[in-house]
């Protein structure tokens, strides 16, 4: 690790009073988040920052190819490279590049330095069988480009790929020595992933602390690509800096032994979907890639948008997998959700995890629950052995109740198993309460009662902390299509497949919402939604329409439906787009009626509305 000590203040985007700190930097650094977080501006800081304490920092940010576009856009801006880079320009190209982020010096570089320029040749020539030549002619260089199977040289700027150019400039900038430290603004934009891949596997090589090795360079790189989050270290993860709306970005700076112990374990796990989670502020992490597909299917059949909110749903492959991401995403101050199997309350480390965070203590301190979860659920535990002991010595002739004792009967009750005897227990109190009251022995039947209500108080408990519960068991619990046996669920993949063929065949989206009405419950309260109301913003244009068209007819300037249609401050021929003119009469007192109808289009729900001149406009609803 790098030590710099870095303090950055940006009041329009986290408020006066907050301050982003870091004092541990490692050789490449990555700063992710959504858009619209301040990355960009972090960096220009960062650059100013690290010019400060003694590094040599150049950025290329996001716009780094402007004046390399393939067409001059002379409408919208003007390009000074049509003839070339004029020669006699190059220090002001140099200067205004390091100024603004852009990447035309790096021309300039591949001029002056023969050196580098051997090297982009290599590059152009091996990977995409390529070569370069800066054309010099009346004062102007002008790149080139030709194939190496033959063909006629072209320019590299009105001919060649966005990706082509950005790797010449990036490598550029990579090789040259002129800065020790270099910040990559999206460095994956035009590029296919591979060569984003082999990208970061020439930073690799390269970086380094530069104060100790010269030939060395540190690293910035802001991206939305999970390609670019190549983590192999503990310390990898400590390089990555979180971008939130309206506070610092945060990153993990110290993690006790258990935590590093368990991420390291993980760490070769750790592929790109996993990696959606550092993009998005309302994460939504399941167990497995069937809860995943179900989920979001299911939301898109319903039509919420979870993207809206910047939510992913992503699977990480079982409970104690939750855990480790619980314990990351609170590190980094993101707002994730998770979703487990009821069995989550039972076994495994998140029950431990969730039972010592502050807003669970808080829910137990406030609810009169015991001292803590895990007494808890210790005592639900204990409860639900004694309940077991005692049933599976009773006869009776509800067959599902007996299929319950035998299933019961089969299961090791050893240190290491007892957790299943235990859930096999609770899962036929939650289907069969009143049939096992009538058979277990007098003393235990109050507890059945007891045992329902902690569960689901040990439910809300873990909602406190964003961790939402399947109450019925696992997801396969919730399914419709296909008989579901509660204590043994078989064939889960031929399950899910039903299911989910099921799901995106259905285009009733009532029919979902009543065939899944429990599940849809749970998902509304576990993953955020943003509504995009439509309704709203069409009542605001309706009513600025309805007082236009109310004064025009008080003035006197509108008297028919065809004054309506051509008065210039109505301008109907722009709100036909959304509306149209039925009918309008207006008396001699100027009192009068309109009736308008929405184009199919919008919102089919509104057909027609009626209004006059006592409408008040604000007042006006679309039911």
């Amino acid at each position: 690790m790098i030590e710099i000590d870095i303090t950055i203040q940006i009041p329009f985007l986290w408020g006066a009073t907050n301050t982003f700190t870091k004092k541990q930097w490692g050789d490449i650094n990555l700063i992710v988040g959504p858009n619209g977080t301040g990355k960009s501006i972090i960096a220009e800081r960062l650059k100013d920052k690290l010019n400060d304490k003694g590094f040599k920092a150049r950025i290329l940010n996001a716009e780094r190819l402007a004046g390399l576009e393939r067409h001059s856009y002379s409408y919208f801006s003007s390009s000074n490279f049509e003839s070339g880079l004029n020669i006699s320009l190059f220090n002001q190209y140099k200067s205004h590049g390091d100024n603004y982020g852009l990447s035309t010096s790096a021309f300039v570089i591949l001029k002056e330095r023969l050196d580098i320029k051997i090297k982009i040749e290599a590059l152009l020539s091996d990977i995409f069988k390529k070569t370069i030549r800066l054309k010099e002619e009346g004062g102007f260089v002008k790149p080139q480009i030709q194939n190496l199977n033959g063909g006629e040289e072209y320019g590299l700027k009105e001919q060649e790929c966005h990706g082509l150019k950005e790797l010449i400039t990036l490598f550029t900038f990579l090789y040259s020595d002129q800065y020790n430290c270099l910040i990559f603004d999206e460095p994956e934009l035009h590029l296919h992933p591979q060569f984003q891949s082999l990208l970061l596997f020439e930073i690799r090589k390269i970086s380094g602390n530069p104060k100790i090795d010269p030939s060395k360079k540190l690293f910035f790189i802001i991206t939305h690509s999970p390609y670019y989050l190549d983590f192999r270290t503990i310390d990898d993860l400590k390089n990555i800096m979180v971008c939130h709306f309206y506070t610092p970005p945060t990153y993990i700076e110290t993690l006790d032994a258990d935590d590093e112990w368990r991420l390291r374990k993980f760490l070769p796990r750790f592929n790109t979907h996993h990696k959606q989670f550092f993009f998005s502020p309302n994460p939504v992490f399941v167990e497995g890639y069937t809860d995943q597909q179900i989920i979001t299917i299911l939301f898109e059949k319903l039509e919420k948008n979870i993207g809206a909110s910047g939510s992913s749903v992503i699977d990480v492959g079982g409970k104690d997998e939750i855990e480790v991401f619980f314990r990351l995403c609170k590190k980094l101050n993101l707002n994730a959700h998770f979703i487990a199997d009821l069995d989550t309350l039972f076994n495994g480390k998140l029950r431990q995890t969730v039972s010592a965070d502050e807003r669970a203590q808080n829910f137990v301190q406030e609810n009169g629950i015991g001292s803590n979860l895990m007494t808890e659920i210790g005592d639900i535990e204990t409860k639900l052995k004694s309940i077991a002991d005692d049933i599976i010595t009773q006869t009776t002739t509800y067959s599902d109740i007996t299929e319950l004792i035998n299933h019961l009967k089969s299961l090791p009750v050893t240190s290491d198993e007892i957790h299943k005897f235990r859930y096999s227990m609770l899962l036929g109190i939650i289907r069969y309460k009143n049939k096992i009251t009538n058979i277990i022995s007098a003393g235990l039947k109050a507890d059945l009662n007891l045992i329902l209500g902690r569960v689901r108080k040990l439910i809300e408990a873990f909602e406190t902390c964003n961790v939402y519960i399947l109450p019925l068991g696992e997801l396969e619990h919730y399914f419709k299509k296909s008989p579901i046996n509660y204590l043994n669920i078989g064939s889960k993949d031929k399950l899910f497949e039903i299911e989910r063929d099921y799901i995106l065949l259905c285009n009733d989206k009532n029919e979902l919402i009543t065939n899944y009405s429990l599940l849809v419950d749970i998902l509304n309260k576990s993953v955020p939604i943003v509504s995009i109301d439509l309704k709203t913003h069409l009542q605001y244009v309706i009513i600025e329409w309805i007082q236009i068209v109310q004064r025009g007819i008080a003035k006197g300037e509108i008297t028919s439906i065809d004054d309506l249609k051509t008065n210039a401050k109505v301008d109907y021929k722009l709100y036909n787009q959304i509306i149209e003119a039925l009918e309008l009469t207006v008396q001699p007192d100027k009192k009068f009626s309109c009736k308008i109808k929405f184009q199919d289009s919008l919102i089919e729900k509104y057909k027609e509305l009626q209004f006059d001149e006592k409408t008040l406009a604000h007042d006006f609803k679309l039911n």
